[in-house]
């Protein structure tokens, strides 16, 4: 990788200077994150789509720039990786030879619930190069990706409830290849998965207003009481955020009659994890006119969106960790299976 050396180092400097001051039960009453954590985050952003990633396209030299790039960061933040490996390969097979796909994935153990898994994720693969353009993917989605690498670095310094898996996933943009090797690999703990969390492209262009969300199931992992103030918190960071969160997606208008609308449940790799029956939510800002061009480069996207959309998702993470937690001791309460200890810690 060539990136020069000495920003690297002030930028992982950085990362572990800034101490977090508030813990994981509690949400902030505002969407705006540290000064530090900004400068970092967008630095994460702007590196990982600038030319020298060459548009990050799967099974390349700049998906391999990528990878280096992200372990690099786990590594300085001294975050495990997934059953003792960063690095989780993958074959794509075509008509006369096969092309390998890697996807990242680190591991936070959680302080309650061990061996039960929110599975963070979003893709840092793009499109790579076309003739003389390069499709940096700056919105798509270094920005998920580099939101990821934030949370790795808080949920580090203060775990959740239940353990978490940092998926970076290789191959979204090639029939989602990544997530489907991830489901495929991990069919021993699918039922321990209890929720899927998936960021695909949250920083839009600079006219971008809103983040948008879908979810499917969440009644399977929260209870009502819990799932009805989940509602109220979304609504709450509709008018009370920059990033204006808002429910369902729009498609990119086009005048061809053509146009088939966007299937957003399948979308992403979100759409992997609800086939095989986990709870999802998935946020993003949907197309835009930069959309899949060489023109979604770190110049335009929306950084003010971006930065709030990071922290408002960050503060659904942990509402539903805790909500998650508490429908858990609630179920073991009905059929009598929790103990005084038990009730003692989770307090």
């Amino acid at each position: 990788m060539r990136i020069d050396k000495v920003k690297v180092l002030i930028l992982l400097i950085g990362l572990l200077s800034t101490p977090i001051s508030w813990g994981a039960a509690k949400l902030l009453p505002s969407s705006t994150m540290a000064h530090e954590d900004s400068l970092i985050i967008l630095e994460h952003l702007r590196i990982l789509s600038s030319d020298e990633f060459a548009g990050r396209k799967f099974a390349s030299q700049g998906s391999l720039h990528s990878q280096s790039y992200l372990v690099a960061i786990l590594k300085a933040l001294d975050i495990k990786g997934f059953n003792n490996q960063y690095r989780h390969s993958f074959e794509q097979w075509g008509f006369f030879k096969s092309k390998q796909g890697t996807n990242i994935i680190a591991y936070i153990p959680g302080t309650h619930h061990v061996d039960e898994y929110i599975v963070l994720s979003a893709h840092y693969d793009h499109l790579g190069n076309k003739g003389n353009k390069v499709y940096n993917g700056a919105d798509d989605n270094a920005s998920g990706t580099a939101a990821l690498l934030h949370y790795a670095k808080r949920l580090s310094q203060t775990p959740l409830k239940h353990s978490v898996i940092l998926l970076f996933t290789d191959g979204e943009e090639v029939n989602l290849l990544g997530a489907r090797a991830f489901i495929a690999e991990q069919e021993k703990l699918l039922s321990k998965f209890k929720l899927n969390i998936n960021l695909d492209m949250i920083a839009g262009s600079k006219r971008t207003k809103r983040l948008r969300f879908i979810s499917k199931d969440l009644d399977k992992v929260l209870t009502s009481a819990n799932l009805s103030d989940f509602t109220k918190l979304q609504r709450h960071f509709k008018t009370h955020a920059k990033a204006q969160l808002t429910a369902g997606f729009k498609s990119l208008k086009r005048r061809s009659l053509s146009f088939n609308r966007t299937n957003w449940r399948m979308a992403s790799d979100h759409g992997i994890f609800s086939k095989a029956g986990i709870p999802f939510i998935y946020f993003g800002v949907g197309t835009h006119k930069n959309y899949h061009s060489e023109f979604d480069d770190y110049a335009n996207i929306n950084q003010g969106l971006f930065l709030s959309a990071t922290e408002v998702i960050f503060q659904q993470l942990i509402y539903l960790d805790n909500a998650m937690s508490a429908s858990t001791l609630a179920d073991e309460l009905i059929i009598g299976k929790v103990n005084v200890e038990k009730l003692i810690v989770m307090r």
